[in-house]
């Protein structure tokens, strides 16, 4: 296949040009192409496919490093098919599935489980991070990482394992794990309030009815997220010290979903001290865009973890990805049914789609001169590629795999969440505008944002000496 007169992003800049893609794989990409140059491409196009790009954009498909595809006895809330055809239709052509499923993904049995339910049924790419099996067991986690998983995930507020992550010693061994297998640990940031601080704030819910999102807010405030960072990084530096750690054995940690400046400012910090630290950190699309004082008709659809913040966050966080200071970019893509979001607060899981919003929304950006695409590409798919190893993705370079998204302009739209392909038809976004079409999806060559397609997406696997 060729695609032809495309403007194609890549070192930085756009240029004119062609593609070639044979066996899913980008053979040759020829920038202003002479007639003699295009002739040599047809006749080395294999399958004699040739796609007009209409002078439209050229983009490495874009990486979510941070998804909840649901499935098993969630499948209500998303399926494998459903939730990576959402991904498809927007552009994002390979995820990270995150384990608090039902049952949790922390044994080896429940993770092969886990992935072979996925097989033949997801559209993109998909990478599993594991739960962290009972006890922190080094047998049952060497078994996990022999099914390839990306890294484990940990959650202070309600752990997977019952392992108090809130305790330095739990740390401090899953700090060991990663150490030793070099594997990476993402890390939910957040320590609880005090039941008393929590019961008091509850009762004044009741009696001041303030907004609900300022409420989840206060229960979930920026203290505890920062408190919590910091525990986690002091713990690393104590790690490192305390086992005089070379260098190339320091653990790999990845906080996720970053919400506040203190937080950015603070992991920041911890990253500059030392260049061989080995610590990442994501922000969300709605954390960028999205504050607390949003108008909803239904506010709970804004209830989320971390809870959106005040206006003040989420300016600082978008200028840090205006300035190219955000390294990577996770949705957090947490589905749910809308019954389950329609009940009153305290009953209302936390969590909304993000698949189907994160592109059209921040490449709205970009059309409108708010943000470069050059930044954009470096934070949804050339870093994460880095960062996680995934060869051969992120780049529009011979020798990649062709995961490509070709978007174009076209007149303002309106979001509208009923027209969503994941199960979970409600947005914060609603009713957003947008001029953002994206035209065109590959996943290895495979168009995959047409209803008539082959499911060809495969389960990524990592290769850990255990």
């Amino acid at each position: 296949m060729i695609l032809t007169n495309g403007k194609i992003f890549s070192g930085g800049l756009i240029h004119n040009g062609d593609i070639l893609i044979n066996n899913g794989i980008i053979s040759k990409v020829v920038y202003e192409p002479e007639e003699q140059e295009f002739k040599k491409l047809v006749n080395k196009n294999q399958d004699g496919k040739i796609i007009d790009c209409e002078n439209k954009i050229v983009l490495p498909g874009i990486i979510d490093i941070h998804s909840h595809l649901r499935d098993m006895k969630q499948s209500e809330k998303e399926t494998f098919f459903t939730g990576t055809m959402a991904a498809a239709y927007s552009g994002i052509t390979t995820v990270f599935n995150m384990p608090n499923t039902n049952p949790p993904a922390n044994t080896e049995d429940q993770v092969k489980k886990w992935m072979d339910k996925a097989k033949n049924s997801i559209n993109v790419d998909v990478g599993f991070i594991a739960g962290v099996p009972k006890g922190i067991d080094e047998d049952q986690i060497k078994k996990i990482l022999d099914l390839g998983v990306i890294g484990f995930k940990i959650y202070p507020l309600s752990p997977l394992s019952e392992i108090d992550w809130k305790k330095s010693v739990s740390l401090q061994k899953i700090l060991d794990i990663s150490s030793k297998y070099q594997v990476p640990i993402f890390i939910h940031a957040a320590f609880p309030i005090s039941d008393k601080e929590h019961h008091k704030l509850v009762d004044d819910f009741k009696v001041i009815k303030f907004p609900i999102l300022e409420f989840h807010d206060r229960l979930n405030p920026v203290r505890m997220e920062v408190k919590y960072s910091e525990f986690v990084i002091q713990n690393y530096k104590d790690y490192i010290t305390d086992n005089k750690t070379e260098p190339k054995r320091y653990p790999i940690i990845h906080f996720c979903h970053v919400s506040c400046k203190e937080a950015f400012l603070l992991i920041q910090k911890a990253i500059n001290s030392d260049k061989n630290f080995r610590i990442t950190f994501e922000v969300t699309p709605h954390h960028l865009l999205l504050s607390k004082d949003i108008s909803l008709d239904n506010e709970t659809h804004g209830k989320v973890l971390p809870p959106l913040r005040g206006r003040e966050h989420s300016q600082f966080l978008l200028n840090e990805l205006k300035e190219g200071n955000i390294l990577l970019i996770g949705t957090d893509h947490a589905p749910h049914t809308r019954e389950e979001k329609s009940q009153e607060y305290l009953k209302t899981p936390s969590g909304f789609p993000g698949f189907e919003t994160y592109p059209i929304i921040l490449f709205d950006q970009i059309f409108r001169y708010k943000l470069s695409l050059e930044n954009f590409v470096k934070a949804s798919s050339e870093n994460p590629a880095k960062v996680f190893n995934l060869r051969n993705k992120g780049f529009i370079e011979e020798g990649y795999d062709a995961d490509l998204i070709i978007i174009n302009k076209i007149p303002e739209y309106l979001i509208k969440a009923q027209n969503f392909k994941t199960k979970a038809k409600f947005s914060p976004f609603e009713n957003f505008t947008s001029t953002v079409n994206i035209w065109k999806v590959f996943l290895k060559g495979i168009e995959i944002n047409v209803e008539k397609h082959i499911t060809k997406g495969t389960i990524i696997k990592a290769n850990y000496k255990v």
